[in-house]
């Protein structure tokens, strides 16, 4: 039997909401709560990479042990099943052959909106969900039936970074732009001089016609007396 414990509410806002999982081998999975009852779509064209969902296989998941919770309790608030109400997800697995394995596959989402309000701003989260197993039959009736379970955490750590700011723009990089855009200029005016662009084309002008003054005869001329 595999026991999964998910942090899935806390204060009735959402923390890791379940969009789905999978099972791969012999084993029939339960819900205690409605999986994705909002009905987000799962992207299908990027699939859930099956090692990282494994505690221990992945470079996204880490084990977290008594030591490590002890060390973080100072500056990181822990939701655990303790705090937070957790969705539980029961699974019986069938028999096991050599060699052969039964693996829960969960994916879900990080309720980031819940971590934006204003008093869960600037304080750091981890989100420890649990599994746990326990052997309950044999196939084999002659072997003696020992109380082989184990269980282990696994945490989801949520920080605020402050984004750093942008680095200003060296002095040397703008002269250096602006010379560059000088020079470039430069060499279009010298090849648009070259290629005649600043010759001014005038039209042909005709010889002007030139008028002959000539006297008016009109009785302001010499009069006799």
């Amino acid at each position: 039997m595999l026991t999964l414990q998910w942090p899935h509410k806390y204060h009735n806002s959402t923390l890791l909401y379940i969009l789905q999982y999978d099972v791969d081998g012999p084993m029939n999975c339960t819900a205690d709560t409605e999986i994705n009852p909002l009905r987000i779509k799962v992207s299908s064209s990027q699939p859930a990479e099956k090692n990282d969902s494994v505690a221990g296989q992945g470079e996204r998941g880490h084990l977290v042990t008594r030591r490590d919770l002890a060390q973080s309790e100072g500056g990181v608030h822990t939701l655990g099943c303790g705090v937070a109400e957790c969705l539980k997800i029961v699974c019986q697995v069938g028999r096991l052959d050599r060699g052969k394995s039964a693996i829960l596959y969960v994916r879900s989402l990080l309720w980031t909106q819940t971590f934006m309000n204003k008093e869960n701003q600037n304080r750091s989260y981890s989100l420890t969900s649990s599994a746990s197993f326990s052997v309950i039959e044999f196939p084999y009736k002659n072997l003696p039936i020992d109380d082989i379970s184990n269980s282990t955490l696994v945490a989801t750590d949520v920080t605020w970074g402050i984004q750093p700011a942008p680095m200003p723009v060296p002095v040397w990089v703008i002269i250096l732009a602006v010379l560059a855009g000088l020079l470039l200029l430069a060499v279009l005016v010298f090849v648009m001089h070259r290629m005649g662009f600043f010759k001014r084309v005038r039209p042909p002008q005709e010889e002007p016609e030139r008028e002959q003054l000539q006297p008016h005869e009109n009785g302001e001329g010499n009069s006799e007396t």
